[in-house]
């Protein structure tokens, strides 16, 4: 693993598996770590100056958040994903969120719907910016939640997880946030109608479309 500047090092009184785990996942969805890329718990533990016990964690954090795959005896791998591993993953993301989405519309109250707004806002805020793929999740996951399928909503983040590095190039894609935030409105849309069949085909029409812009970066690539 190349250098890193002494600024991106986690001081050892301050170090757990999750900070660890949230330094290598920026640096994973900012490109820094490419796909294929092996993570070598000896040269982290060096890094961060801690024991290989905390970067072993978090390298499971990484894995259960998609992002990485641990192989007994070969170590840990940022995932690298094929054009058809990126249809396959979206294929799957379609038929759960939105029968997740479909499920939570008749059951959304007024607190759901503040909650709702809010990550909505906040979405909005960084839809241009490095925090977008945070801000796309909280604003769908406050969609799902009404739902009260917690094993779902963990399969969803995961599989978004899986392919977030591709989505967060998103960010250097400032021409496309209008897209992206008028489908948001579109699924609210139909979402406060009580519509719930139609905020589910919204919402499978906004997965396509980003879709196709990350299979388009992969040809690219």
């Amino acid at each position: 693993m190349s250098p890193v500047n002494e600024t991106h090092r986690i001081r050892r009184y301050s170090t757990t598996p999750d900070l660890i785990a949230e330094s290598l996942r920026d640096e994973i969805l900012r490109g820094e770590i490419p796909p294929g890329q092996a993570l070598r718990q000896e040269e982290l533990a060096e890094r961060f100056g801690v024991s290989r016990l905390p970067v072993r964690d978090a390298l499971l954090r990484l894995e259960a958040q998609g992002l990485v795959h641990v192989y007994p005896n070969r170590g840990a791998f940022v995932i690298s994903l094929s054009a058809d591993d990126v249809r396959e993953v979206y294929e799957m993301r379609v038929l759960l969120e939105g029968d997740m989405l479909e499920r939570a519309v008749p059951l959304m109250s007024d607190d759901d719907w503040r909650r709702i707004e809010a990550a909505k806002l906040d979405g909005e805020r960084s839809a241009s910016g490095p925090g977008w793929v945070e801000g796309d999740w909280q604003f769908h996951r406050a969609l799902y939640e009404p739902a009260g399928r917690p094993r779902q909503l963990a399969i969803i983040e995961q599989l978004r997880g899986t392919v977030a590095r591709y989505t967060s190039a998103r960010s250097a894609l400032p021409g496309r946030a209008a897209e992206w935030l008028a489908d948001h409105d579109a699924i609210l849309e139909a979402a406060r109608a009580r519509a719930g069949v139609a905020a589910r085909r919204r919402l499978a029409e906004h997965l396509t479309r980003v879709m196709e812009v990350v299979l388009a970066r992969i040809e690219e690539r």
